[in-house]
């Protein structure tokens, strides 16, 4: 049984059809798009002006979204709490690697952990949250760092490259040349280099402006993570580009 109700849901389509449109639309072009009669079209959007949710443009009688959308769009993302919405997408990655699953976002030029759920087996990585590193310095920093405009990676790259193991990227270099791979390839995976025998997977969550200001990675000893190398790289990417769908992307 359908629990829907069809007059809101079509509303629903109505106010949709400008997320791919244009900045205004006529009762014609929206009847056609939602294949319903010019009248009940126009009954629609007299109900959605009436409470601002469209307005109508007195010149050329078109109709565009009202500012009542834009109040609620606000008051969303005031609302809006990064780590409290990306934790089922992070528990059900837990739940099916048993591995570390952390939520890392940009502070400046460092990075910060700021959630977490420890792995469910014996032999795992530790990782304290609220710990700041460099932007280049790990799966998740780099996944955020790929996704930053150029002057801001020159900027990050300007000063002395810090590395923590043998296989740590040293010069700005090697690090632009990882960042556009990542950016191509939409993830970062990488082994030893911030920890000998532990490899991270990384993807970047992206806002509803395009930005990414944040990363899900999941992390564990590279001898257990290899074997699932595919299997994982796809569940971070599906759980990174959940979360940032939720928030507003439409990339």
């Amino acid at each position: 049984m359908d629990n829907h109700l069809s007059s809101v849901k079509n509303s629903c389509h109505l106010l949709k059809l400008f997320l791919d449109s244009p900045k205004e639309l006529g009762v014609t072009e929206i009847s056609r798009k939602l294949d319903m009669s010019k009248g009940a079209a126009h009954k629609m959007l007299g109900t959605l002006e009436s409470e601002g949710f469209i307005r109508q443009n007195p010149a050329n009688k078109q109709y565009s979204l009202g500012y009542t959308l834009l109040e609620l769009g606000n008051q969303v993302l005031k609302n809006h709490d990064l780590v409290e919405f990306s934790k089922p997408s992070m528990q059900r990655l837990s739940d099916v690697s048993k591995e570390f699953i952390c939520l890392c976002v940009k502070d400046g030029p460092d990075a910060i952990y700021v959630s977490k759920i420890e792995s469910q087996y014996p032999i795992r990585f530790i990782v304290e949250t609220s710990r700041r590193f460099p932007l280049y310095a790990t799966s998740a920093s780099r996944a955020i760092l790929a996704n930053q405009p150029q002057d801001f990676i020159d900027h990050i790259l300007e000063n002395e490259i810090k590395t923590y193991t043998t296989h740590s990227l040293r010069t700005p270099e090697q690090i632009k040349r990882r960042l556009a791979e990542i950016r191509e390839q939409g993830y970062e995976f990488s082994a030893n280099m911030r920890n000998v025998g532990v490899t991270g997977i990384a993807a970047p969550i992206f806002d509803t402006n395009g930005e990414v200001n944040a990363s899900i990675s999941l992390m564990g000893p590279t001898d257990r993570m290899e074997p699932k190398k595919e299997e994982w790289i796809r569940l971070v990417v599906d759980a990174t580009l959940e979360i940032s769908r939720g928030i507003g992307y439409r990339g």
